[in-house]
């Protein structure tokens, strides 16, 4: 089998409904599909029966929030890749599938785009950097994960609402793992959900400081602090910069700046001598 398509779900029947729906409708039909629900009291069982001869497993109880339920469903997974298509998002349209899988790929990790339901578009990276896991992570919607990678390292429990960034940065920072984008819009995100309306920069901070500690190797670590700007103003400045939406407006600046200063290279020379006479 080549994939297991994931969904979980809590008290949303309305958009565990839409997921379904985009799931069951697809013309590829080498998957199967599996639904962690976490007790849900909303009717969301009763959808999940609707269509229960199209689901291949589904639970209903109680668990310990999004990554536990992820995890569960991954581990219940028969198929070489894993999807996870959580309640509310969906696929883009009945041949997503078929499309994603005829680029005919052995990958590790595969990831496609996807809208969000605001409209915007998102676009997975070519490659994949330390740098770009520094400051964002991979779409899970539209990832195509092999299903050996949860025995080596699943999804952190632990985490609220990052678990699926520690899961990637582990993965193909650590570990090397190889990385495909497919250039397809393969769903559709809804943004109405807890990892898109909770913001907490201290958390998103303290996951990164644990992250780089179990990358890093120790003899190297204070020179990524130092680097990243947390000792001192000088490198915090660059390292804010380095990231700027406006960066390349500032490097202008700088060069400009630069090349005025060379240009008047003679009046540089001579300050230190003007500078005594004033003194004196």
């Amino acid at each position: 089998m080549k994939l297991s398509i994931i969904t979980i779900n809590y008290n949303n029947c309305e958009g565990l409904r839409k997921t379904i729906k985009s799931v069951v409708s697809q013309t590829f039909r080498d998957f199967e599909y599996i639904i962690i629900d976490g007790g849900s009291t909303d009717g969301s069982v009763d959808v999940i029966k609707e269509y229960a001869d199209r689901v291949d497993y589904w639970v209903s109880e109680k668990d310990h929030g999004i990554y536990h339920a992820m995890n569960k469903g991954a581990f219940a997974a028969h198929g070489e890749y894993t999807q996870f298509l959580n309640s509310g998002d969906y696929l883009c349209d009945e041949r997503v599938l078929e499309k994603v899988f005829a680029n005919q790929f052995n990958e590790d990790i595969v990831c496609g785009n996807m809208y969000t339901s605001r409209g915007d578009e998102r676009i997975s990276p070519d490659e994949v950097s330390m740098a770009y896991m520094l400051t964002g992570t991979l779409l899970h919607p539209v990832s195509f994960i092999k299903r050996a990678l949860f025995d080596v390292y699943k999804y952190d429990e632990r985490y609220k609402i990052m678990g699926d960034r520690d899961f990637f940065m582990h993965h193909l920072i650590k570990e090397n793992v190889s990385y495909r984008k497919v250039n397809v819009f393969v769903a559709v995100f809804d943004v109405s959900g807890i990892s898109c309306t909770s913001t907490n920069k201290d958390a998103d901070r303290a996951l990164i400081n644990h992250l780089t500690d179990c990358l890093i190797p120790p003899r190297v670590r204070a020179d990524y602090r130092n680097f990243m700007g947390e000792d001192d103003y000088y490198h915090s400045l660059f390292y804010t910069l380095s990231f700027a939406k406006l960066r390349k407006y500032v490097y202008t600046l700088v060069v400009l700046f630069v090349k005025i200063i060379t240009f008047n290279r003679g009046w540089i020379k001579d300050y230190p001598i003007r500078l005594r006479k004033q003194k004196i």
